[in-house]
């Protein structure tokens, strides 16, 4: 199980989560592919700094994109830090209030891992990146959207590790006891993969994970990972308990067994001595968990 203190900060959840974020998150329903304008590192913080290097995939194809936000009141030795996928439109949804309030009390580092364009999401990317191979190991198109190619997961994993991550740690100090990692959609299946694959991150932060993807593959994964490999491991799955989507355009990685699917995993994971909890939000579709539960992280120090 989780620290007693850890379960008194998502005991919180519910409350802040109320306060604050019901009249916005209706906003972020479907995803938004219009180009972005400036964020806050073009806008410029009076509570973080932020520098942005770009990275390459192995092939030169790709461009990633990394904005480090650094607070600019340094008061620890070693900082907590939390690596979130989809960069872009994370850097879209941060403002200095948001920052400000991050700066109190044991302020993160924030690592956005993006891709150098002007887009929410580079789908085809992220669909490559986020994905877990099928057990040949090899690339395959996508089965929700054939023209897109998936299975990369493990190439994208290196990159954040062996370089990223590094980079990271050049310029500041982080506590590898205090590591987060948090995805949305396919990026949930990013860090259910990595919660398989390494132990370099100490939270693992799982939003509505696509877990009906590719005939459940990670959740046959998951089933077959032994439990001495996720044996007191920290993951959190956060999902919306809206089934259907009234009136909008039905999101392709909506799964109508979300809930069900969840708790399955929840319960596997229980069995192998995982750390596991499952955080529902009411009255939120698939699309606005995205906002919901990374701001959830970052106000209630899930990590």
């Amino acid at each position: 199980m989780f620290s007693l203190y850890d379960q008194k900060k998502i005991l919180r959840i519910g409350l802040l989560f109320s306060l604050i974020f019901t009249a916005n998150v209706a906003l972020y329903a479907q995803p938004n592919l219009q180009p972005l304008g400036e964020n806050i590192a073009d806008q410029g913080s009076a509570y973080y700094q932020f520098k942005i290097k770009k990275f390459y995939s192995t092939d030169q194809k790709t461009t990633y994109k990394v904005w480090l936000g650094i607070p600019k009141q340094l008061t620890s030795k070693a900082y907590a830090a939390i690596f979130m996928l989809d960069g872009n439109t994370v850097m879209a949804r941060l403002n200095d209030d948001i920052l400000k309030d991050l700066s109190h009390d044991h302020a993160p580092v924030l690592v956005a891992i993006g891709y150098d364009t002007h887009l929410p999401f580079e789908t085809k990317a992220r669909a490559l990146d986020y994905t877990p191979a099928h057990r040949t190991g090899k690339i395959q198109p996508d089965p929700r959207n054939p023209e897109r190619l998936t299975g990369g997961s493990t190439q994208f994993r290196e990159l954040i590790l062996k370089q990223i991550k590094p980079w990271v740690s050049q310029q500041i100090q982080i506590d590898s006891q205090r590591t987060a990692l948090w995805g949305h959609s396919y990026g949930g299946l990013f860090v259910l993969d990595s919660f398989i694959q390494d132990a370099a991150f100490s939270h693992y932060f799982a939003a509505s994970p696509s877990l009906s993807w590719a005939e459940q593959r990670i959740l046959k994964s998951l089933e077959q990972t032994p439990s001495h490999i996720l044996k007191n491991k920290k993951l959190v799955i956060m999902e919306g308990d809206i089934s259907t989507e009234i009136g909008q355009k039905q999101s392709q990685n909506f799964d109508v067994n979300m809930i069900e699917n969840n708790r399955q995993l929840t319960r596997m994971l229980d069995r192998k001595k995982a750390q596991t909890k499952l955080i529902l939000y009411p009255n939120l579709s698939h699309g606005e968990v995205f906002q919901a539960s990374l701001m959830d992280v970052l106000y209630n120090r899930l990590f």
